[in-house]
């Protein structure tokens, strides 16, 4: 880590978030934050192609499993975002990042497969499919984390993802020929919408804490509560098939409070700048308790994504998320010295 990462931290972004009330409903718990913030100019995905102005495809006629290509006809930046199904061509894929593709541009964008059993032409382009579950887009920012500091590219573990498919397909009772996660989503959908039915947007929201039998599995924030409202349904449907496949109809607690020390823990780390798809800086971040990302364009925080760390050393032993305050008063009765 450089000077300039340790100088790059996630607390102009979160200081200002107000936290809400908890949502609550088939184990899936969802905290609200809300607060004013800069913000970017851009088009969702799902509109630029209802639009006719975003085109994704294969990169060439024989296609090549971690990228497509991304053609931006618009006089503004399109939003991608990290986990967003996209749905035909030869097989279906899901954004390995947040990515904003440059006003009237052509941009390889990173992907993984998220359907196992299909190399053949469906489509000759993709269309906007649902949202990955919150443990894959967990496992898949590890991945793509590490192998960003290793070659510079947002790659994730092809396999990884593969098995993890694999497991949510048959967690979820469902039938695919191709292993297709979109199968999954589609044969839950009314069990998805009855969550996104009980789990209304709160109004002025820009971002939630979503947890899962009481556990931590999300944290998604947006520049902006319009960019939240219209991802609302497809993100609560993300988070809700985990709840439905981790059998969490029931839980422990997650509270406003638990919410708040997550986005102080967040506000204490550095970040490092790596290499960036399309327009702004990808910055990413991970402790014992937390791993994620951030797509800046200064000032704005366009999506800031956060999910535990399964995969720190003592990640196993439990270890609860702790804000510096809290870590400051456990040394202090540690070392048998009072606190201010």
């Amino acid at each position: 880590m450089t000077p300039d990462d340790a100088a790059r931290t996630l607390k102009p972004f979160v200081d200002s978030l107000v936290v809400g009330e908890p949502l609550v409903h088939g184990g899936l718990t969802l905290v609200p934050l809300s607060g004013p913030a800069p913000h970017a100019d851009y088009l969702l995905a799902e509109d630029a192609f209802a639009a006719g102005l975003l085109n994704i495809t294969e990169t060439s006629p024989a296609g090549a499993v971690p990228e497509l290509l991304a053609r931006n006809a618009a006089e503004v930046m399109v939003l991608l975002l990290d986990g967003e199904e996209l749905v035909g061509a030869k097989q279906n894929r899901i954004l390995n990042t947040s990515v904003l593709l440059p006003p009237k541009s052509a941009t390889k964008i990173p992907v993984s497969c998220v359907e196992q059993g299909r190399w053949r032409p469906m489509s000759d382009r993709f269309s906007s499919g649902g949202f990955s579950p919150s443990r894959l887009r967990a496992m898949k920012s590890r991945a793509v984390k590490m192998n960003l500091e290793m070659s510079g590219e947002a790659r994730s573990d092809q396999g990884e993802v593969w098995d993890e498919v694999q497991r949510c397909m048959s967690a979820a009772g469902a039938a695919s020929p191709t292993m297709a996660m979109h199968d999954a989503i589609e044969q839950r959908k009314e069990s998805l919408e009855d969550y996104a039915r009980a789990l209304p947007w709160p109004e002025g929201s820009r971002g939630m804490v979503a947890a899962i039998g009481g556990k931590l599995a999300a944290l998604d924030m947006f520049d902006k509560p319009e960019t939240l409202r219209r991802m609302w349904p497809r993100l609560v449907g993300g988070y809700a098939l985990d709840a439905l496949t981790r059998g969490a109809r029931e839980g422990g607690e997650f509270t406003g409070k638990g919410a708040r020390e997550l986005l102080e823990h967040l506000a204490g780390l550095a970040c490092q700048s790596c290499p960036t798809v399309g327009v702004g800086e990808d910055w990413r971040f991970d402790s014992v308790a937390v791993v994620g990302q951030a797509l800046v364009l200064q000032p704005a925080c366009v999506h800031l994504s956060a999910f535990p760390n399964d995969s720190a050393p003592d990640a196993g032993q439990g270890r609860p998320i702790q804000s510096p305050s809290r870590r400051r008063r456990n040394l202090g009765r540690n070392s048998g010295q009072g606190t201010a």
